[in-house]
């Protein structure tokens, strides 16, 4: 995914004339930030239940989601660099 965000950035960037370069994070830079968008989704999830704000149990979730996400790239980092 970052790799064609990149490509699509690229071609923004010479239809626009401008040099623009998005960061390539290593492995461990997504396993960490994996690890705590799973840290701070899952206390904000806890918040939501025992809370009567229902808006954080929705941010945690989505958090939970990008940590899976952010995983899943990670993993694939292994075969691209």
């Amino acid at each position: 995914m970052i790799k064609e965000v990149n490509r699509a950035c690229e071609k923004l960037n010479g239809r626009l004339g401008i040099s623009v370069e998005l960061p390539n994070p290593k492995k461990k830079a997504l396993k960490t930030a994996a690890a705590c968008n799973l840290v701070v989704g899952a206390g904000l999830v806890a918040a939501g239940i025992l809370f009567p704000s229902k808006s954080c149990a929705l941010l945690g979730g989505i958090s939970v989601i990008s940590s899976v996400v952010l995983r899943k790239e990670s993993k694939h980092k292994n075969h691209e660099s």
